[in-house]
C-alpha cells in the first residue's frame, strides 16, 4: 500500500464535529458484538495445522525437510487426504518452485505411487518452474491473474512460495521495509485469490528462529518449524492465531522406488509421510547434528543446494571448498558421506543427494 507519510494534525485540529454532520461518510466500519457473533468460524485447510485462508510459514535449517513436508501437505490437499489423521480441504494448489524442478517428477511419483493414486487424474495442482520475485509490484498483479488463468476462475486453495530467499528478488531480508514489502505481496496474493499462503523459509546457520526481520512472524497467523531430531522428523507448531500452538506433528520418511536408471539400478526418492503421533511440547525439538567438523563441512556443501548434488558434485565441491583435504581427501569425504548416511542426516533420491 502507497500513501504519503504527511505529519499527523495536532488532536486540536481535528474537527470532531465534522463526524457527526449528515454528509459524513464512514471509512471504517465499526462491527457490534453481535455481529462479531455472526462472523463465520476460523476455518481450516488442514484442521489445526494449516488455516484456510490465513498467511503462514513453514522454516527449518537447510535440509531439514521442509521442501519434502510442504509437498506432502500441498498433494493431500488437492487430493482431500487427511493429514496426520485430520480432516483436509479439499482443493487447487498452486506451487512457485523458487529451486526449480529439479527432482520434483520424481517426487510427485514417488508421493502418488506411495498412497496408490493416480497421478494423471490430479489436475489440482499448477507448478511454476521458477523463482517468481514478489517485491516487483507488476509482476505480483501478474503471478495472481496467471494463477486465476490457470485454474480457469475455479477456486484456489493454496499458494505455496519454495523458497522465501528465491521469490525475494533484491531484498534484504533483514531489512524491515524490505520485509514488509514481501509481505504486503503475499496478502495481495491472499486477499484476491481467496486462498492460503505458505512460505517456506530457512533459520539462521546458528539459531532456531526464522531468518530476517521479526515483521515476517508477527504478520504470520501460523508458524511451524520442521526440524530432525533422535525421535525423527517433527513439524512444531510455534505459533497459531486460531488455533493450538506448541503441538508436535512427528512424520517419517519412506524412499520409494519410481524407476530404473541407465545402469539398471533402482531409483529412490523420499516421501514425508504425514502419519505419526501428535503430541504437546513447550518448544521445537533440537535438530539432529552431524559428528565431528569434517562431517559438518561436507553436510553444510550439501545442504547449500535445495535441489541437491550427484556423488561427483558433492566430492568436487567438497574439495574445491576446503571441507575436506589432507592426504586423502577422496577418502575423506567417502567416511564422512557414510557417516551421514547412516545417521539419516544425507538422504538419496536417484543418483542425487539431499540434505535430510
Amino acid at each position: 500500500m502507497s500513501y504519503e507519510r504527511k505529519p499527523f494534525k495536532a488532536p486540536h485540529d481535528l474537527d470532531l464535529a465534522s463526524a457527526l454532520d449528515a454528509a459524513f461518510r464512514p471509512r471504517n466500519r465499526f462491527l457490534t458484538l453481535s455481529e462479531i457473533m455472526a462472523l463465520p468460524p476460523a476455518e481450516w485447510l488442514v484442521k489445526g495445522l494449516v488455516p484456510a485462508n490465513g498467511f503462514q510459514v513453514v522454516y527449518g535449517k537447510p535440509g531439514a525437510g521442509k521442501t519434502f513436508f510442504v509437498l506432502s501437505m500441498a498433494l493431500s490437499i488437492a487430493h482431500g487426504m487427511q493429514c496426520f489423521g485430520r480432516r483436509t480441504a479439499q482443493g487447487n494448489v498452486a506451487l512457485v518452485a523458487g529451486e526449480g524442478v529439479v527432482g520434483l517428477q520424481n517426487r510427485v511419483k514417488a508421493w502418488h505411487r506411495f498412497h496408490g493414486l493416480d497421478l494423471d487424474g490430479c489436475d489440482g495442482v499448477a507448478v511454476l518452474p521458477q523463482p517468481s520475485n514478489l517485491l516487483d509490484a507488476d509482476n505480483v498483479e501478474q503471478l495472481v491473474l496467471d494463477i486465476h488463468h490457470r485454474f480457469g476462475g475455479q477456486p484456489v486453495r493454496l499458494v505455496v512460495f519454495d523458497t522465501l530467499a528465491r521469490c525475494f528478488g533484491d531484498g534484504d531480508e533483514n531489512r524491515q521495509a524490505d520485509m514488509a514489502r514481501l509481505i504486503e505481496a503475499g496478502e495481495l496474493v491472499r486477499r484476491a485469490l481467496g486462498c492460503a499462503v505458505l512460505f517456506v523459509h530457512h533459520t539462521p546457520k546458528e539459531a532456531d528462529e526464522l531468518r530476517g526481520s521479526s515483521v515476517l512472524e508477527g504478520a504470520s497467523d501460523a508458524v511451524l518449524r520442521v526440524s530432525k531430531g533422535d525421535a525423527g522428523m517433527e513439524v512444531f507448531v510455534r505459533k497459531m492465531k486460531d488455533g493450538k500452538d506448541n503441538l508436535a506433528f512427528g512424520f517419517g520418511m519412506e524412499a520409494v522406488e519410481v524407476g530404473i536408471d541407465a545402469d539398471g539400478d533402482p531409483i529412490l526418492t523420499p516421501v514425508a509421510v504425514l502419519e505419526g503421533e501428535v503430541r504437546e511440547g513447550s518448544a521445537a525439538p533440537a535438530d539432529a547434528a552431524p559428528s565431528g567438523k569434517n562431517q559438518q563441512a561436507v553436510l553444510a556443501v550439501l545442504a547449500a543446494h535445495e535441489g541437491g548434488l550427484t556423488d561427483d558434485e558433492w566430492r568436487d565441491q567438497a574439495k574445491a571448498t576446503g571441507a575436506v583435504g589432507g592426504a586423502n581427501p577422496n577418502r575423506a569425504f567417502r567416511e564422512a558421506r557414510a557417516a551421514l548416511m547412516k545417521a539419516r542426516l544425507v538422504l538419496a533420491e536417484g543418483d542425487r543427494f539431499l540434505a535430510a
